[in-house]
Parts: C-alpha cells; sequence; structure tokens
C-alpha cells in the first residue's frame, strides 16, 4: 500500500497494519502460515 493511501484511510479513522498483527500471530504460527502459502502456489503451478 503506497503512503498516501495508508495517510487517508488513517485521517478518516481507519487502522493500517498486517495480518500478523490482526491475529495477533507469534512468529512461529507466522512463519507456518508462509510455508503453507508457498506449498499451495507451488502446487497450483504444477496442476
Amino acid at each position: 500500500m503506497d503512503q498516501l493511501k495508508k495517510e487517508r484511510l488513517e485521517a478518516r479513522g481507519w487502522k493500517v497494519g498486517t495480518v500478523s498483527e490482526f491475529f495477533e500471530l507469534t512468529p512461529e504460527e507466522n512463519a507456518l502460515v508462509g510455508i503453507k502459502l508457498a506449498l499451495s502456489q507451488s502446487l497450483k503451478a504444477r496442476r
């Protein structure tokens, strides 16, 4: 997201953050999500 869009959203009261912050993931859980995402993308590409 570009800085201008982020500033406009925050000015209107929106909170901007990451998925990890939203779901309160630990670093280990975040790494597991990344691994699962990479695996699913790899399997999709092979089909």
